[in-house]
């Protein structure tokens, strides 16, 4: 009887695990504020300052962030080249520590942080 429960549980538990949202899979914040789960992406609702807090809830030894700017249907620009931050050692950074250098301009943005084999995707500005 106790296995019969058991099956049940896990066989109504396994399709939740399929269809919850997937776009936030570690804590993320950015310039103090919570990224908010969301789909397909999670975001974070005010827009930061291009030097803002970037802080991932990992343990993974090494974190990449890519950045790219978006257009309004939330689509990367076309030709444009991410960003890429990297963490190494640290779960926290600012967003104008991007591996060339180039500070990131106004405008809307998707960040894709990779840590821990998952991907965060982020939606966010940048005032």
């Amino acid at each position: 009887m106790k296995r019969l429960l058991l099956f049940f549980i896990i066989s109504a538990a396994f399709p939740y695990a399929l269809f919850a949202s997937d776009s936030l899979p570690f804590p993320v914040s950015l310039g103090g504020q919570a990224a908010k789960d969301g789909v397909p992406f999670a975001k974070i609702e005010n827009p930061v300052a291009a030097d803002a807090e970037l802080a991932v809830e990992s343990k993974s030894d090494m974190i990449i962030v890519n950045v790219n700017i978006v257009t309004a249907k939330n689509e990367p620009v076309p030709g444009s080249t991410p960003a890429v931050i990297l963490l190494q050692g640290k779960t926290k950074t600012t967003i104008d520590k991007t591996m060339d250098g180039r500070k990131l301009p106004a405008g809307k943005y998707i960040m894709s942080v990779v840590s821990e084999g998952k991907t965060a995707s982020i939606l966010f500005t940048i005032k």
